[in-house]
């Protein structure tokens, strides 16, 4: 490269600007550096090519991952409140067993004959009944 003297403020403070130098090439060197810098080229391009596919291939995977788990959460979803409502339907027969009972203790032949009400003042704890994980669980409550 070689630079022009210009007389200017730029070129005095030791600063040069892209108008101030002019690039001057050899008809050997260029024709030699111009295949190597087009093969550079050619590469970059076919990098940054695959490089795009991999991206667009990986975001195309990522929005499946997140569309199917998506619609495993809505199903997920639903599922629960399938259960939520049995609990609630199996409760409510549980309540309604146990009026049947109380209903039925105070005419019960059986009863009178032991003399040993069949359910006791004392409400039963159904979950006596139930695994120990299911008896801290917040759907037993109520």
């Amino acid at each position: 490269m070689r630079f022009h003297n210009f007389s200017s403020p730029c070129s005095m403070a030791g600063m040069c600007t892209a108008m101030e130098f002019s690039p001057e090439f050899e008809t050997d060197d260029s024709s030699q550096n111009s295949e190597k810098d087009y093969e550079g080229d050619d590469k970059k391009l076919r990098r940054r090519e695959k490089n795009r596919i991999a991206a667009q291939k990986s975001r195309q995977k990522q929005t499946q991952r997140a569309d199917s788990l998506h619609q495993e959460y809505e199903q997920l979803e639903r599922e629960n409140a399938s259960l939520k409502k049995e609990i609630q339907s199996l409760r409510d027969e549980l309540k309604q067993w146990n009026q049947v009972v109380q209903q039925h203790e105070p005419q019960c032949a059986m009863l009178t004959a032991t003399s040993a009400p069949l359910i006791s003042k004392q409400q039963v704890d159904v979950t006596d009944f139930l695994p120990e994980d299911w008896r801290e669980s917040e759907l037993l409550t109520y």
